[in-house]
């Protein structure tokens, strides 16, 4: 399956994966896409990571937006308006987790319980926009292990997207594997389906797995 494949519906999709799989790399790749598709890209920029690649984004965007605060993030989705048709990219809602924990403590259940629930608005008021608008949606997540049982039958999950996942209509997961060609091992870097709330991909291919675009930069 070609990633295009994927990605070319009006969506709400949720990418998570570990840090350096290619969240990032794929979100550009699918901006710069629609964009010469005609679409306005909006790319949200919350990792404080991403500062010094955030020229580099730019030539592929409509719109880049720097917003750190999770709670000023979710004013904006509240207020973000879909005129033509749009891509919004957020990169990342584990970057929202990060950053008000930073600010505002240390981490402990009264932390993490504030910021997942604005997290959750934030998805929330963004999938509100979609329903009915020519609206395509790309939340990009950290990766959590799955303690207590798997999370569709993965090992790993969404970190801070958990209870937002009833807005989502995909899930993706992006993993690194071994593969062995002969005598030499490689490790590539691929995208899985984890969930198709609606059928819509999955329907008419049964093929979960597709490869990661090649970086624009």
């Amino acid at each position: 399956m070609d990633w295009r494949q994927v990605f070319k519906q009006d969506l709400v999709y949720l990418v998570y994966g570990g840090p350096l799989v290619g969240k990032t790399r794929l979100a550009v790749n699918i901006a710069d896409a629609d964009l010469k598709a005609g679409r306005r890209i909006v790319y949200v920029n919350t990792e404080l990571n991403n500062k010094p690649i955030l020229n580099r984004i730019k030539p592929h965007v409509s719109e880049l937006i720097e917003e750190y605060d999770a709670e000023a993030l979710w004013d904006w989705a509240r207020g973000f308006t879909v005129k033509e048709p749009t891509t919004v990219i957020v990169d990342s809602l584990g970057g929202l987790r990060l950053n008000y924990i930073a600010e505002y403590g240390v981490g402990g259940p009264p932390d993490t319980v504030k910021v997942s629930l604005l997290v959750t608005g934030v998805v929330h008021n963004l999938a509100q926009r979609w329903m009915g608008n020519p609206l395509k949606v790309v939340l990009l997540s950290h990766e959590s292990p799955a303690f207590k049982e798997s999370f569709h039958g993965e090992d790993g999950y969404p970190t801070s997207a958990w209870k937002a996942i009833h807005d989502v209509s995909l899930v993706v997961r992006l993993i690194a594997r071994e593969v062995t060609e002969g005598s030499a091992v490689r490790v590539e870097r691929v995208g899985k389906i984890v969930e198709d709330r609606y059928g819509i991909i999955l329907k008419s291919n049964a093929e979960r797995v597709f490869n990661l675009p090649e970086p624009l930069f």
